[in-house]
């Protein structure tokens, strides 16, 4: 009796399935090529991005960066928080944009409005990153920033982060003449805003009205071909070379296959400006 009871315990026990008997899986190998992210956090990692040190502090920031781990952000946004010296806190905050979290942007806000052109244009650069309403804002405030590098950041960051209350400002700027408000106008650009660019002509200077509505036509992804027409049509009239440059552009960078009717217009133009082509 007492073998038999011994036999049914030990197929009871067989049967079971233990978690801790069986071993852990193996992660896949990474694929050829592929960006292995480390994963872990030094507490000396922790250690040098709060030091006196500059050099092992940045290089430190750029090693938690390339971490995906909770540990490696917090200690970022924390040591942020403190308080980084300028060479520090630039690629502290091109390290929180690796892998970009809502606490994020108070952080990055703040050092927005740093007393050091290049830490205000690394904060901007990376706020583009958020589609944050209030990273939105402190990229529109970019704008009206006194030093001119800066308010060239903010337009790149109002461009990638496709900040549409930055259109405003962004116009304001190109009547100043600025080239970054007219690329960023470029990209942010759908049909309404193509057509009121075009209607800027004789209130903006020629050659930024020419570079905005150029880079437009640069696009892949703008469009339809009636679209782009009107922006050729309306390049057309303006007399800088600078629009010559805009068509001349286009007709180098846009397939010929399949045909399209603003390219074509773009050949007519040139053609009668300069008695030839591209």
């Amino acid at each position: 009796m007492t073998n038999g009871i011994s036999r049914v315990a030990m197929v009871v026990v067989l049967s079971v399935p233990v978690a801790f008997a069986q071993p852990a899986p193996k992660a896949p190998a990474p694929k050829k090529g592929a960006k292995v992210v480390k994963v872990d956090v030094s507490p000396a990692d922790i250690a040098a991005l709060n030091g006196a040190d500059l050099e092992p502090a940045a290089k430190a920031a750029e090693t938690l960066g390339a971490s995906a781990a909770p540990a490696a952000h917090e200690a970022l946004l924390d040591a942020l928080a403190l308080g980084l010296a300028p060479a520090v806190a630039v690629p502290a905050m091109a390290a929180l944009g690796q892998h970009p979290a809502p606490p994020d942007v108070a952080a990055l806000r703040r050092y927005a409005g740093h007393h050091t052109p290049g830490v205000r244009i690394a904060a901007l650069a990376t706020l583009a990153l958020y589609p944050d309403p209030s990273a939105h804002q402190a990229i529109v405030g970019g704008l009206a920033d006194p030093v001119g590098m800066v308010r060239t950041a903010a337009a790149g960051a109002a461009a990638k982060g496709r900040v549409r209350t930055a259109i405003e400002p962004l116009l304001a700027l190109l009547a100043k003449g600025e080239d970054s408000s007219a690329r960023a106008l470029a990209q942010l650009a759908d049909p309404t805003l193509a057509r009121t660019l075009a209607d800027q002509l004789g209130k903006v200077p020629e050659p930024q009205l020419a570079l905005a509505l150029g880079g437009i036509l640069k696009r892949a992804d703008f469009g339809p071909d009636e679209a782009r027409v009107e922006v050729v049509r309306a390049i057309a009239k303006i007399q800088d070379k600078a629009a010559l440059d805009a068509l001349s552009d286009y007709l180098a960078t846009s397939p010929k296959t399949p045909p399209r009717a603003s390219r074509t217009e773009a050949q007519m133009v040139l053609e009668a400006r300069v008695g030839g082509g591209k």
